[in-house]
């Protein structure tokens, strides 16, 4: 088996973990559902620092181990659904045969969701505000010291440490995001290469393989300088075969499902490779063939060519936004040649000119409908001022009341994404806390 077919994802995927945000509360009900099965040896490793359980799942029992945990930063939540996923796929009637391919020749430790405080309140920190991935020295954090605890105990082969990074790599030099970063963390300074990063080097070859029949082009390395405190780096140190792979964002993909589905082939493509050894047929040019992940190379949204002009000197520019994921406000974060980026939307604005927002001031009550709304924008206003309670928004659009830092003359870096967009025959744009409104079909615009 190279993948999972999609009736096979279908079938073992747990719908109800396609959110954003993953708790323990999300998962301790399946964790219950599966303690009730003898191919799962359940152990409570310990708990967070507020008293969650910390969960180990052991499974096989094969001489070559592999040690798998996820969410070690709480709002990093991709790969916890996906090991959900695997458990029901490896516990699965119609998997039987594969199953036994390996359960005698590889033994798994799970530990998903080594920080549920974190998970709970959506932090990166643990309840103590310890960044768990650089304790593994220190080893102050409870959940640490357990993770460490488990690790020394197992004595794994291979280490698989599951992350998510931020939506904004790009793949190398390309305008695509990159959903899916590995690497071979480096033990030291020098980044020598020992035989267990060979191995490890080796089996993100064949995850490479896989991820180019899968979703090619959305592949990137992740930065590989040694990190002494962090916990994939120790681990290499230890002589674990470590492997990090971090899930990222993909087009029309805001609760990354296509990253988890991604996740859960490269868990069981891993088993399967390290139950047989065929990741050692790999040499190392697939891994060293991997293009590093770019930071800052993905936008939120691109506005290209938009005309400005201050003081008699016009330009035709692009705009790069930046929308804040919890329903905040949309921002401009650059400004100028923005040919270079990607976006996950995209809106070529050739023919219009930037018009500065403009305030309705709010002195009596107002009902706004398509129609009402659509007028006042026509008319320059883009934003109201004044008591907001006077405001009742029947409409199907944003409203931006009493905003602070709105650009004037031009856009501005930092400055609220709100604005209007004009030619000659008037505004015909709005662009409303970076969501862009087609006055003329009186809809929002689906800019992919």
């Amino acid at each position: 088996m190279n993948s999972l077919s999609p009736q096979q994802y279908n079938d073992i995927k747990q719908s109800a973990l396609d959110k954003p945000q993953l708790d323990y509360d999300d998962i301790a009900p399946l964790l219950l559902q599966h303690q009730q099965n003898p191919l799962f040896r359940f152990t409570r490793l310990g708990q967070s620092a507020l008293g969650t359980p910390i969960w180990q799942i052991d499974i096989g029992t094969g001489p070559v181990k592999i040690l798998a945990w996820s969410q070690m930063h709480g709002n990093e939540s991709t790969a916890t659904a996906a090991l959900m996923d695997l458990l029901n796929f490896i516990a699965a009637k119609p998997q039987k045969n594969w199953r036994d391919n390996w359960l005698s020749k590889v033994s798994i430790r799970l530990i998903p969701m080594v920080n549920p405080d974190g998970a709970a309140a959506g932090s990166r920190f643990n309840s103590m505000g310890i960044d768990i991935n650089r304790d593994a020295k220190a080893l102050q954090s409870p959940e640490g010291r357990l993770l460490m605890q488990a690790a020394k105990e197992f004595k794994p082969d291979f280490g698989l440490n599951l992350h998510d990074q931020n939506r904004f790599y790009a793949v190398g030099d390309t305008n695509k995001q990159a959903t899916i970063s590995l690497l071979a963390p480096a033990f030291n300074e020098a980044k020598d290469i020992d035989a267990a990063r060979k191995r490890a080097m080796q089996l993100i070859g064949d995850m490479r393989d896989l991820l180019e029949t899968e979703l090619p082009g959305y592949l990137a390395k992740y930065n590989d300088t040694f990190s002494w405190r962090s916990f994939g780096d120790t681990f290499a140190g230890m002589g674990i075969s470590t492997v990090l792979i971090e899930s990222g964002g993909h087009p029309r993909d805001d609760n990354r499902q296509v990253a988890r589905k991604l996740n859960t082939q490269l868990l069981v493509m891993s088993i399967e490779s390290i139950g047989s050894g065929a990741y050692q047929q790999q040499s190392l040019s697939a891994y060293q063939a991997i293009p590093f992940n770019r930071d800052g190379g993905i936008k939120d949204v691109l506005i290209n060519n938009l005309a400005i002009s201050v003081n008699g000197n016009n330009a035709q520019v692009d705009l790069a936004l930046e929308l804040d994921t919890s329903g905040g406000q949309g921002r401009v974060r650059d400004i100028g040649d923005l040919s270079i980026y990607g976006a996950y939307q995209q809106f070529d604005a050739s023919g219009l000119q930037y018009q500065a927002p403009k305030a309705y001031t709010l002195s009596k009550a107002l009902t706004l409908d398509n129609a009402a709304y659509i007028a006042l924008l026509r008319q320059g206003y883009s934003h109201f001022s004044g008591d907001a309670a006077l405001l009742s928004n029947n409409s199907d659009f944003p409203v931006v009341i009493n905003p602070k830092g709105l650009a004037t003359t031009t856009p501005q870096r930092h400055r609220l994404a709100t604005f209007l967009l004009r030619n000659d025959k008037g505004v015909q744009l709005a662009l409303l806390n970076g969501q862009l409104l087609d006055l003329n079909r009186a809809a929002l615009l689906d800019i992919n």
